[in-house]
Parts: structure tokens; C-alpha cells; sequence
């Protein structure tokens, strides 16, 4: 005579492996929104490092006299591996070091200067700051200002 078992307590194997199946998904839906924070994070970072290397640059020129050479009309730069870089007063390696001796990196500090615009008087200035970044999205900012004649 057979004997039948009428409360079996316990699961099958496809409802652990379901269970697992469920739970990978959602880790690895956890998992791409912290790589997806992580790259929003380093992409704000550079905005801001950009932002405060623009307006330290903006800052010196406004400090200058109308008639500085830097206020010269035309292009002027701080160019990526140019010798200008070990005393233009930013960490252009982003080693946490300011102006040590040969440096370089990725960052590049321009300026346009415009004489007698909008008004006669006054010059127009365009900041460029661009960080190259290896294997991912070079980030430009631009700022825009004026510096009267006083």
C-alpha cells in the first residue's frame, strides 16, 4: 500500500530559480542607476572645476588695466602642454598641486577680447574653458563679460 503525502512544505527548484531570476534583475537594475549616479557625479564635477577655473580667469582680467596686453584685442590662451601652464594658477593635471614646475593636463584656458563693444569704451570678453577628457566627453564652458574703461 502506498502511502500519499498531503502537505509537502518546501519549494520546487524552478521557483528558487524564478526567485533568482527576479532578484538578478533587480540588483542589476540597482546596479546601472549607481553607474549611471556615478557618471552624472564626474560630469558635474567637471562642470563646476570648469566654472571655477572661468570665473578665476575672469577675476585676474578684471584686475588688469584697460590697456593690459591680456586685454589686447583678439585671441589669447593658456594651451594643454604649453609652458604657460606651471604659473596660470590652476591644477591643470589635477594632481591636488597648483602651478608645479612642467606642468600639464588636459584643461585649456581662452579668451577673445573685443574693443569698443557694445559701447565705445568697453571691451567685450569671452572665457573659454575646455577639460579633455581621455576616452570620454570633452566638457567647454563659455562665459561672457565686460570691462569698462574707468
Amino acid at each position: 500500500m502506498e502511502k500519499v503525502i498531503k502537505n509537502q512544505n518546501g519549494l520546487t527548484l524552478v521557483e528558487v530559480l524564478m526567485a533568482m531570476a527576479i532578484f538578478l534583475i533587480g540588483i542589476l537594475a540597482v546596479l546601472m542607476m549607481q553607474i549611471k549616479a556615478i557618471d552624472t557625479n564626474s560630469s558635474a564635477r567637471s562642470v563646476t572645476q570648469n566654472y571655477t577655473w572661468a570665473m578665476d580667469k575672469i577675476e585676474k582680467l578684471l584686475a588688469l588695466e584697460y590697456t593690459d596686453d591680456d586685454l589686447s584685442s583678439g585671441d589669447h590662451s593658456i594651451e594643454a602642454g604649453s609652458f604657460t601652464q606651471d604659473s596660470d594658477g590652476i591644477d591643470n593635471n589635477a594632481d591636488g598641486q597648483i602651478d608645479e614646475v612642467g606642468e600639464s593636463g588636459q584643461i585649456n584656458i581662452s579668451w577673445f577680447v573685443q574693443d569698443d563693444y557694445p559701447v565705445d569704451d568697453m571691451k567685450s570678453i569671452r572665457v573659454t574653458v575646455s577639460h579633455n577628457v581621455p576616452f570620454g566627453k570633452d566638457n567647454i564652458l563659455r562665459i561672457d563679460f565686460i570691462k569698462a574703461n574707468m
